[in-house]
């Protein structure tokens, strides 16, 4: 029985026989209490300890000690397996053995609709307990003003009304103490005055982490950490199986999952019509909208000028989604600290500072891995380090360690000159999805393997990545191209075409694409021209099989019938059908007549030419490959296809002047574009370092590949530098000085092209132009 001592002085009551009686069955419960407990628990949970626990969940004294000794003594499993609808005592209970170190004996119970333990499921509902925000919500009910169904917030004569509405009536609105507005009360003073919710105190206290004060998101052992600085938790990821902090914890329909596992469910926006991912606004109680119609600010932004909705609010001023994802990728030196870092803040000179010196009053943000200051992702790490752990995350299958053969292509990745654009681009490319699928087994990364897949932009990319790295051998990609494509298309063909085009496309075109590749001049052009030979010899099988004939019986009228048809197949055709004739394969003296070579009709009048190549030189406001390329075609009429293969190698420089090799025999470049190839090489520095292959003057977005020479005509026309009339140009006022020959020799051009040139600018130049007007 538990001692009774009574205070000094104070007059001794007799106790009456019911609190005698319940004294004594109140001990006897107590030590019911702690027998069940070490029985369940063990010897681990010592007497003292058990008392202790009990005591923390307010089931020592009172009618708790005696519902907790029915509960535990009817149900062997009581802590091991409780009951859905056990009282709240056996909850507090429950947790607190958890939190003495005895979690691996008990089970928390969960909430019957979303499946946590945290809060405590203390209300009771019709399938076992429920926490309070799911009982809550299960007690929403039609508002009597509004009709939606939610939270009643205060009875009205009509009947129960939502915050909201209470919120629209006239009397709802106090005048702020703070702002001295008609504002909606959000804190009452002890005054009797209240506060809005801006004036309103937040719970601010100094981060542990940062050192900035900060509003609290949450108190940790260490102290309270602010919202930037804080991140949940790592445990176990239902979906992937690693462990790493959780963005959605379990409930009756999925398990705890990731950032990178979760997907939000789509829904068809209310603006937009589009399903999309997104969220409903006003607090979840309006309309869905996705994450591009949902409602934001329109201001002037402050980087480009332009009005637009607004990303984020900096010391320069409001900044718009574009222009933020363009700061976040192109870090340039601070003019404070001269560190790359995100510009975010200006001088009253205009010009640009770090978050760092933007703020010099606050601690200095340093990466817990390196320790050096820098712009922090999530970890608290700078962007190199967090591109390290985020290249092994992807290339790895358990996260920590890659394999062997792809630690070089972690080289490449870690090492970018700009991590902000590789974290963007692990973040949101496809490519970088594929890579990981195919880090999974790395034994299998060959050419081969690739080819197997869709050959689209994400397969070219990955092909050239691991290229770079060095992981896989460089090839010819033109020459790989002509050889997939056609055995793509050959497998699409009806046996007795396929016994015809694959000899004539695998012996004749792939055979001489292949020796031209191995002097190195077999460029995009060169794939294409092939590919429309193979094209007009199905095109021609085709018309045959329409005509009901073969080759065997093919005459002259009918191919002369099927070449009218076709004029821009005709040229394409003769390579089929002299393979043929020499295979006896039709009859012979079968001829298409090659058309008469077309003379050039665009051409540049001289004073348009001259200001187009001063524009070249010197206009600072076009983009640097722009005016190489278009000085290029204008003062050495190089071909587009020629230009995108020029490589670093074939700049030389000796102490006077900076030659250009485009064939064999190099010649001297003007001062001027020399400059311009010099930072042209400085400034296209590729998103991924190269180990391997060569170093392209105009490198394309594939890594290990130059830019594609059709989107550079298209680029050169959109800034009003047309290639074709001014290579024309260029040409023709190159010839009169310089002999044929040498222009074959010094531009890499058959000499047969040159001499039609020649022809073209000497004696029937003039009767040329005339026919032209």
């Amino acid at each position: 029985m538990p001692d009774y001592n009574p205070a000094p002085g104070s007059a001794v009551r007799a106790l009456t026989p019911d609190q005698i009686r319940l004294r004594a069955e109140l001990a006897a419960a107590q030590e019911q209490i702690v027998a069940l407990l070490r029985s369940a628990m063990g010897d681990s949970l010592a007497p003292e300890e058990a008392q202790a626990v009990a005591e923390e969940a307010r089931a020592w004294r009172g009618a708790n000690a005696f519902r907790l000794v029915r509960y535990l003594s009817d149900r062997p499993d009581a802590l091991s397996a409780p009951s859905s609808h056990c009282p709240t005592c056996v909850l507090r209970l429950l947790t607190a053995l958890t939190a003495a170190g005895h979690g691996d004996k008990v089970t928390l119970v969960a909430c019957g609709d979303c499946g946590r333990t945290a809060p405590l499921p203390t209300r009771t509902g019709p399938e076992g307990r429920l926490c309070s925000r799911c009982a809550g919500r299960r007690a929403k009910k039609p508002c009597a003003r509004c009709g939606n169904v939610t939270s009643i917030y205060v009875r009205r004569p009509e009947g129960g009304i939502c915050a909201p509405c209470r919120k629209k009536e006239p009397d709802a609105k106090e005048e702020c103490a703070g702002c001295r507005r008609m504002m909606i009360s959000y804190r009452r003073l002890p005054d009797g005055t209240n506060l809005c919710q801006t004036c309103a105190p937040k719970n601010a206290q100094t981060c542990c982490r940062c050192g900035r004060v900060r509003r609290v998101n949450a108190q940790t052992s260490d102290g309270p950490v602010c919202g930037g600085c804080y991140s949940s938790p790592a445990r176990l990821c239902g979906v992937c199986g690693r462990i790493v902090p959780i963005v959605v914890r379990a409930d009756g329909t999925r398990p705890d999952t990731c950032e990178r596992c979760y997907k939000r469910h789509d829904k068809t926006c209310a603006v937009c019509e589009r399903v999309r991912p997104g969220h409903h606004i006003n607090g979840g109680l309006g309309p869905f909208h996705c994450d591009t119609c949902r409602p934001r600010e329109e201001c002037t932004c402050a980087l480009c000028g332009q009005v637009a909705k607004v990303k984020v609010f900096w010391p320069r001023g409001p900044v718009c989604d574009s222009c933020y994802r363009t700061a976040l990728s192109t870090p340039a030196p601070c003019a404070s600290c001269s560190r790359d870092r995100v510009l975010i803040g200006q001088t009253a000179e205009g010009n640009l500072l770090c978050k760092a010196c933007s703020f010099p009053d606050e601690p200095v943000e340093r990466c817990s891995t390196c320790g050096e200051p820098a712009d922090l992702y999530a970890g608290h790490r700078c962007p190199r380090c967090t591109l390290t752990a985020r290249v092994t995350d992807l290339l790895s299958t358990d996260g920590a360690s890659v394999a062997e053969p792809l630690q070089p292509l972690v080289l490449v990745l870690a090492s970018a000159q700009y991590p902000y654009r590789v974290l963007r681009w692990l973040r949101r490319s496809p490519t970088a999805q594929l890579l990981g699928r195919l880090a999974l087994d790395p034994g299998a990364l060959n050419h081969e393997s690739l080819d197997r897949l869709p050959q689209g932009a994400a397969t070219a990319y990955v092909r050239g990545l691991l290229v770079t790295a060095g992981i896989l051998p460089p090839r010819d990609e033109n020459l790989a191209l002509l050889t997939n494509w056609v055995a793509r298309t050959v497998a699409e063909l009806p046996a007795r075409q396929a016994n015809l085009i694959r000899p004539f496309a695998e012996w004749h075109i792939i055979r001489d694409a292949r020796r031209r590749s191995a002097r190195g001049r077999y460029t995009y052009a060169a794939h294409k021209g092939d590919c429309s030979n193979v094209l007009a010899a199905i095109d021609l099988l085709n018309w045959l099989d329409s005509q009901n004939l073969n080759l065997r019986r093919l005459q002259q009228p009918h191919l002369d019938t099927w070449a009218t048809d076709r004029p821009t197949l005709r040229t394409r055709s003769i390579p089929f059908l002299r393979w043929s004739t020499a295979r006896r394969l039709c009859p012979p003296g079968l001829i298409i007549d090659r058309p008469a070579s077309q003379l050039p009709g665009h051409f540049q009048a001289e004073d348009d030419a001259r200001n187009e190549l001063l524009r070249c030189l010197n206009d600072t406001e076009l983009p640097l490959d722009v005016r190489v390329a278009a000085a290029l075609v204008r003062l050495y009429a190089l071909p587009l296809t020629r230009i995108v293969e020029l490589t670093e190698d074939h700049i030389s420089r000796d102490r006077e002047h900076t030659c250009l090799a485009v064939n064999q025999h190099p010649f001297v470049l003007p001062p001027k574009l020399a400059r311009l190839i010099d930072d042209q090489l400085r400034h296209s520095t590729p998103r991924h370092s190269t180990t391997a292959g060569r170093r392209y003057l105009l490198p394309g977005q594939i890594p290990g590949r130059p830019r594609n020479p059709l989107g550079l005509a298209d680029t050169l026309r959109q800034h009003g530098l047309p290639a074709r009339a001014a290579r024309n140009t260029a040409m023709v006022d190159a010839l009169p000085d310089l002999p044929p020959m040498v222009i074959a020799d010094l531009l890499g051009i058959h000499p047969k092209t040159a001499e039609r040139w020649a022809t073209l600018a000497g004696e029937n130049w003039s009767d040329y132009l005339s026919s032209l007007t």
